[in-house]
């Protein structure tokens, strides 16, 4: 395959996996069908199944796509913020912001998978994609266990206060996520940090 051909493949292949995309964010996996991701991208059932051999196949390039993403934002940017642990949970947090900024369709996906790993469930998709689910909780459970360490958090239980930050920046991208005109991705993570760190309550309860 020539260098044109094969940088047209990719292309092609890059156009499915944003359609697809836009397709898992409005419909769960078992009611979207490839005929969908097909008329989305606007190519016909030959041309997806030349790229992707089955629908599960399709879902779990969508999500892997998104997850190298993230990874390498997540790096570029926690080895550029520097500082205390909070504030790369804070940078940690923009790259979230960020990338469901630029695609808001794949937030709805991003919370179906992540709940069904949380929450331990039996998904036809875990033995493929837990691992991505894995390392980024592992890579929040790291900074959130040095602030710990450094006497920034209350101590308590690690994995409590890992899940607590991942709530917490969830709530907030979900309230951004329909916000006219969009909000921007700084505003999103300063509510998220502020109701993380400091809670909601006006006075403190006795």
């Amino acid at each position: 395959m020539n260098v044109r051909r094969e940088k047209e493949r990719h292309q092609r292949r890059e156009l499915l996996l944003e359609a697809a995309g836009r397709v898992f964010g409005r419909k769960p996996f078992d009611e979207a069908t490839m005929q969908e991701v097909a008329a989305e991208a606007e190519i016909g059932m030959q041309g997806l199944y030349e790229h992707f051999a089955s629908k599960q196949e399709l879902y779990e390039q969508v999500v892997q796509a998104r997850a190298e993403s993230f990874h390498l934002r997540a790096g570029a940017a926690l080895a550029a913020r520097g500082g205390s642990p909070l504030d790369r949970i804070e940078a940690l947090a923009q790259v979230y912001a960020e990338s469901f900024q630029d695609r808001p369709f794949s937030l709805p996906t991003f919370v179906r998978d992540r709940v069904q790993f949380d929450w331990g469930f039996d998904s036809r998709f875990i033995p493929s994609l837990g691992e991505i689910y894995r390392e980024e909780r592992a890579r929040l459970k790291d900074l959130v266990q040095e602030a710990l360490d450094q006497g920034l958090l209350r101590p308590l239980d690690p994995e409590f206060l890992t899940q607590l930050a991942m709530e917490v920046i969830q709530a907030s991208l979900h309230f951004a996520h329909n916000r006219v005109p969009r909000e921007d991705a700084g505003a999103t993570v300063a509510r998220a940090m502020e109701c993380l760190l400091r809670g909601v309550a006006r006075e403190v309860r006795s």
